[in-house]
Order: C-alpha cells, then structure tokens, then sequence
C-alpha cells in the first residue's frame, strides 16, 4: 500500500458528493444551517492535530516502521479521525446546507475501505 493509503478513495467520494453540494446550495439559494465560527474552529484545530499526525507517521514510513507511538498509540487511524471528527465538519459547519452531510459521506467511504488498508499493514508487518 502506498502512503497515502485508502485517503485517494476516500477522498474521491467526498469531492464528488462535495461537488454535489455546492450546486444544490447555489442552485437552491441555501444558506441555512452556517455555524462559521464554530467551524473555524475545528478546521484549525483539525489542521494543528492533522500536521502532528502526519509529521509522526511519515517519519515511520520513511523508515519503513509499523508507528504504534505517539498518536497512533491512542487511536489506530488518528489522520482519518482527525479529518473525520473535526476537519470535515469543521468546513461542513461552515458552508451549511447540503455540506453538512458531507461527514456522512466520509465515513461511509472510511468504512467501505478501511480493510484494504488493514489488511495491506497486516500483510507487510504481521502481528507488529
């Protein structure tokens, strides 16, 4: 598996259904459901949580370890979590309407591949 794991798939999902929302908004004129601020927030925070992440797990991979410190000792897939839980509502909040499902789409993506990723790992470092 390469670096960027299953995130090309994954993020190929929410771009269409993203693409998808942003026309429903314009084309319907809708601009309910914007929590901007609140939005701002988690994005930065996502941001900030997001480089941590991925300065610790690209020096692994660089070195072709398995990293099981750091973040990735508190949860098994902290980039997906972090874009999952807080970077991706985060803008959802922030652009409202139809964008607030785009967290749904994201997941249901995650889910659908997260075992080609898991099972690429097991393969390269087994019980590690």
């Amino acid at each position: 598996m390469r670096f960027w794991g299953i995130e090309p798939r994954v993020a190929l999902f929410a771009f269409l259904y993203a693409l998808l929302a942003f026309y429903l908004n314009f084309a319907l004129g809708l601009q309910a459901l914007r929590l901007p601020r609140m939005g701002a927030i988690l994005v930065i925070a996502g941001v900030a949580l997001w480089f941590i992440c991925y300065l610790q797990v690209s020096r692994a991979y660089r070195e072709g370890k398995l990293l099981t410190k750091g973040c990735y000792s508190r949860v098994r897939h902290p980039i997906y979590s972090i874009w999952g839980l807080l970077i991706i509502p985060g803008f959802s909040l922030v652009i409202g309407g139809f964008m607030l499902g785009l967290p749904a789409i994201y997941w249901f993506a995650v889910v659908r591949f997260i075992g080609d990723e898991e099972k690429a790992l097991e393969e390269r470092f087994g019980d590690e």
